[in-house]
């Protein structure tokens, strides 16, 4: 009986533990259908998680052919990713990039673990060809993944855009690496920091010999207040251009007239820096100034035209008005038609003398190989009259050297000079004219002296100004022999100078080509 109760206390104890067993199983059912479930809804978020990103997953089996691909593919590149699965990856690529791609494939699988970068064009579903840039990650030796993982991502919109900015860029460079205009750049110091092409070609500088130089290096020391007060206006004023003109010493040491543009734009982060557009004003200005003088010789002109012309035409109406009473004698008459000669011939040699001096102003002519001895010595047998009556003395070299110029202007030039010469040789005892020349290179170096009075040192520059007078004689004419004399020698390329003192006469020099 004993027996019976102990047997039934060990069942009822084992249905106890059965009991606890079979709860520990239904809770581990439990944990393990909210595992699969989890896992289920990891797997599916993973998916969602695949098939909409921008990269693209795949695994390259050793043989080229596709493991893996993800559901992305879809979207990126147009194909389902079933009918991928196990083709050969290589029939995507560009014929000219596949056998760039096969290298680097087989590089990466020769080291496990090796991580490789690559740029490729491959074929879209709709036949177009994109760019895609992938990096891969060799785990061959991994038995879960036996191939080269692939990350991916299409860059094609990207390429588009990096090559349009390379095209702008490769534009604008071209523009300003051959524009005519200098673009520099300063930084906050003012030191230059970047010049164009242009610059180097206009002012010699090259980047070696002017990167790092402050730009107040080069400015013409009496232009320093200008520039100094351009630097103010734009550090108080970023982004205000500043436009200024002033003297800029170019490689050679000479100084050039620049227009210069100054922007502040140390603030803008592209650029941070002064930037200064300019161009080399130099012939612009060299035009004005000419263009100055030549306004202010046609005032002249106008005004000698006004009141040397306008008398011997007031001789002759007064003379002529006078002829008309009945109540001359012969005498009278005969007096009167003189005058009336004498004031026509007069305005002859003043027309004559404007004459010679607008053709003497025109381009340089019929050049040629001209003997000048021959030339001065027809001018001075045709003023042997007047330099005779005068008592002038001329001495001429025997020998002067062939040039190559105008015979017509050359003539202009010694006849007035030897006229200069001799009007300014009145009442001086025993007058003297010399003509001669020096060679040198490719030039002649004429000489037209006299012992006359001489010059003030700064009537030099003056005597050669059209329209002025420096002559005492009662038939002074328009002023306009030496700017006559200097427009011809100019004309034909040469120089045109004087060398006098008080008391001690006056020598004329011109150049001339050897001929």
């Amino acid at each position: 009986m004993r027996d019976k109760e102990k047997t039934r206390e060990e069942l009822l104890a084992e249905l106890a533990g059965l009991s606890e067993r079979l709860s520990e199983l239904e809770r581990s059912d439990a944990e393990l259908q909210r595992t699969k479930k989890a896992l289920l809804l990891g797997v599916e978020a993973l998916n969602v998680v695949l098939k909409n990103s921008h990269d693209i997953l795949a695994i390259l089996r050793p043989d080229g052919t596709f493991g893996y691909v993800s559901p992305s593919i879809e979207r990126v590149a147009g194909y389902l990713f079933e009918e991928l699965s196990g083709s050969y990856a290589f029939d995507l690529i560009h014929p000219d990039d596949t056998d760039r791609l096969l290298k680097a494939f087989a590089d990466g699988l020769e080291s496990p673990g090796r991580i490789t970068n690559v740029e490729f064009r491959y074929r879209h579903a709709d036949g177009s060809w994109h760019t895609m840039e992938s990096q891969g990650i060799n785990l061959a030796d991994n038995p879960a993944v036996n191939g080269i993982v692939l990350t991916a991502r299409d860059i094609t919109d990207r390429k588009a855009i990096e090559e349009q900015l390379q095209r702008r860029e490769r534009y604008y460079r071209s523009l300003i690496l051959n524009a005519a205009d200098m673009i520099s750049v300063l930084d906050s110091d003012l030191c230059f920091r970047w010049g164009s092409l242009s610059s180097g070609k206009i002012t010699g500088y090259t980047p070696a010999t002017i990167y790092g130089r402050n730009f107040m290096e080069f400015v013409h020391p009496d232009e320093y207040g200008l520039v100094e007060d351009a630097m103010d206006f734009i550090v108080n004023n970023p982004g205000v251009p500043k436009y200024i003109e002033c003297s800029f010493r170019h490689s050679d040491d000479s100084y050039h007239f620049h227009a210069i543009m100054f922007n502040n734009l140390l603030k803008e982060p592209s650029v941070q820096g002064i930037i200064i557009n300019s161009r080399d004003i130099s012939e612009r200005r060299l035009m004005e100034e000419e263009l100055l003088a030549s306004n202010r010789e046609l005032d002249s002109f106008a005004t000698t035209v006004a009141h040397d012309l306008r008398t011997p035409l007031s001789l002759i109406e007064g003379y002529a008005q006078l002829m008309q009473s009945e109540k001359n004698t012969e005498e009278e008459k005969d007096t009167c038609l003189r005058s009336i000669i004498s004031a026509a011939r007069r305005m002859d040699e003043l027309t004559e003398s404007l004459l010679g001096y607008a053709q003497a102003g025109q381009p340089a002519g019929a050049i040629g190989s001209v003997d000048p001895l021959e030339v001065a010595s027809d001018i001075v047998f045709e003023h042997s009259a007047m330099l005779e009556s005068a008592g002038i003395d001329v001495i001429l070299d025997e020998e002067l050297p062939i040039i190559k110029v105008d015979t017509f202007k050359l003539r202009q030039v010694f006849a007035n000079l030897v006229n200069n010469a001799a009007k300014h040789l009145n009442n001086c005892p025993h007058p003297r004219i010399e003509i001669g020349a020096e060679s040198a290179g490719n030039l002649a170096t004429f000489y037209v002296r006299d012992n006359g009075p001489g010059l003030e040192p700064e009537l030099r520059e003056e005597v050669f100004q059209p329209f002025k007078r420096f002559s005492s004689s009662s038939s002074p004419g328009l002023g306009i022999g030496l700017s006559t004399v200097k427009r011809a020698v100019e004309g034909w390329g040469g120089s045109v100078w004087v060398d006098s003192e008080p008391g001690k006469g006056a020598t004329f020099f011109f150049t001339a080509p050897l001929g």
